[in-house]
């Protein structure tokens, strides 16, 4: 489909929908500029590429591969045991060959419906920079179980609503990309730029698979007797929560199927605040080798990690001059972030750097082109 008839067809979507239209830049970007890519990836060659059969039913070339964990034997990284994983956007667990524990449901209610046993959130974030509320959020096109596309919603105005976006892709080309793009805007009508506060009373609470990940999902009824799902993170040992608990929760909402959710990024109850870690997954190991790389006009630093468990990953830490401490060969590091495929590499596209007080939050500001 040509840009002209892809621009039309969003555009009547949307006054069909009574929704505004976000503005798209004018085409989509690579993340990684080629030229740049190709140098990054010739850095990975030579000993990363031992075949091995660690991976069960996959050939292992022993870089890190988010999807071969999921099939893996190797589980002491991340423990990933997840090998019938449906990556669709979201759905119960009957429709999947998963099964789901009566530890995972509602102790009060026979009818669990209320909201989905898994469901995909993008690693979606909210910041304010600018004067004007950003949101980013991730893309997995093909359901393959990694992300390829990335996009930048902005509320240009300040009035609640994203009316701009600018579209990255990572690995797909093409048709690919108008696809993911179209997807990109389609999802502005289901996104809220407002920030919403909740408070009432938690009567069902599950567990719900988040990419792989356990969230806990909260069913909280405020005093007006309307009900709202509120997702609280990742499961947490710290947070206790019962069912008859008061909870406050602040966050942004987001459209799911047919309901709606609000993804919490501060919570508490009476007795306490709850710890809610939304940087995505951990991951601990040594530093092989550093290299800087333009992106998108900006001088990042992208570190080679060898894991704990043996393996070599690629972690783009953002823009060298935010950290407070730049890492070197040798270093051990503990990294928090969303993996996303680049060609035939995985990178870990990091939020944080280090742990506790040393741990440093990397901020993906706007590329030039977003000005």
């Amino acid at each position: 489909m040509s840009k002209k008839r892809l621009l039309l067809a969003s555009l009547i979507a949307a006054s069909y929908c009574g929704m505004p239209v976000a503005n798209a830049d004018e085409r989509p970007s690579r993340f990684y500029e080629d030229d740049a890519w190709y140098d990054v990836s010739e850095w990975f060659d030579g000993n990363d590429y031992n075949p091995t059969d660690e991976a069960i039913g996959r050939w292992d070339n022993e870089t890190f591969e988010y999807s071969d964990n999921l099939t893996s034997s190797d589980q002491d990284n991340d423990d990933i045991n997840d090998t019938e994983r449906n990556y669709g956007d979201y759905g119960y667990a009957s429709d999947t060959n998963r099964s789901t524990t009566a530890s995972q449901q509602s102790s009060t209610s026979s009818d669990d419906s209320w909201f989905y046993d898994y469901y995909d959130d993008g690693s979606g974030q909210q910041t304010n920079q600018d004067g004007m509320t950003w949101f980013s959020l991730y893309q997995d096109t093909n359901d393959d179980g990694v992300y390829d596309s990335y996009t930048r919603y902005r509320d240009t105005d300040n009035d609640g609503v994203y009316d701009a976006f600018t579209f990255y892709s990572f690995d797909s080309s093409g048709d690919q990309d108008q696809k993911a793009q179209s997807e990109a805007q389609n999802k502005q009508k289901e996104l809220s730029a407002k920030s919403e506060e909740v408070s009432g009373t938690i009567d069902r609470i599950k567990t719900v698979d988040v990419r792989g990940r356990d969230h806990i999902v909260a069913h909280v009824k405020g005093n007006d007797g309307k009900a709202t799902p509120v997702d609280l993170g990742v499961k947490q040992d710290d947070n206790s929560l019962s069912e008859g608990d008061e909870l406050t929760a602040s966050g942004h909402r987001m459209k799911v199927g047919d309901k709606s959710i609000l993804i919490a990024t501060k919570a508490k109850t009476k007795s306490s605040d709850l710890t809610i870690d939304r940087n995505g997954r951990k991951y601990s190991g040594q530093v092989a080798s550093t290299r800087e790389v333009t992106v998108q006009g900006q001088k990042h630093l992208l570190a080679k990690v060898k894991t704990d468990n043996g393996k070599s990953m690629m972690v783009d830490l953002g823009r060298k001059d935010q950290l407070s401490k730049t890492p070197s060969e040798g270093d051990q590091v503990t990294v928090q972030g969303v993996p996303v495929k680049v060609q035939d590499r995985i990178v870990l596209m990091a939020r944080t750097l280090g742990e506790g007080e040393d741990r440093n939050e990397i901020k993906r500001e706007q590329a030039k082109s977003e000005s």
